[in-house]
């Protein structure tokens, strides 16, 4: 039976997959942001104000989600360091992972969106590490 909270050893972890996909990952939401930005000016005619007004209200969470979640980063880094390591870096671990450095960045900084941010963040690592690198059931 494949466990949900184990990968593969990565002994040793690589350094630019992990780094450069956490990078990636940090950036990306202030992309989204400005596509969806982009998105609402173009359809300005189209999508009601009261609809629009939720929307912007989205675009100005996801454009500024770097300034806030390198915290959130940070604290999961080493985390997530020691469980590719030893091999226990599977999708159930990345989802609590992030759970929990999304509750602590959180009441670091003050907001309850780091939490969903974090679990979002982590299992799309885990995704974008699990297309990189090794890390299916081992024998």
């Amino acid at each position: 039976m494949i466990s949900l909270f184990q990968s593969a050893p990565q002994r040793p972890v690589p350094k630019a997959a992990l780094f450069g996909s956490m990078a990636a990952l940090w950036g990306a939401p202030c992309v989204l942001g400005w596509m969806l930005a982009a998105a609402l000016m173009a359809t300005k005619g189209i999508v009601p104000n009261e609809a629009q007004l939720y929307l912007y209200g989205l675009v100005y969470l996801l454009v500024f989600s770097p300034v806030f979640s390198w915290v959130g980063w940070l604290l999961a880094s080493p985390l997530i360091w020691f469980l590719l390591r030893d091999g226990w870096f599977g999708w159930a671990s990345a989802a609590l992972v992030g759970l929990v450095v999304g509750a602590v960045a959180g009441s670091l900084i003050g907001t309850s969106a780091a939490m969903p941010f974090g679990l979002f963040a982590l299992l799309g690592l885990r995704a974008a590490l699990g297309w990189t690198l090794p890390l299916g059931r081992h024998a």
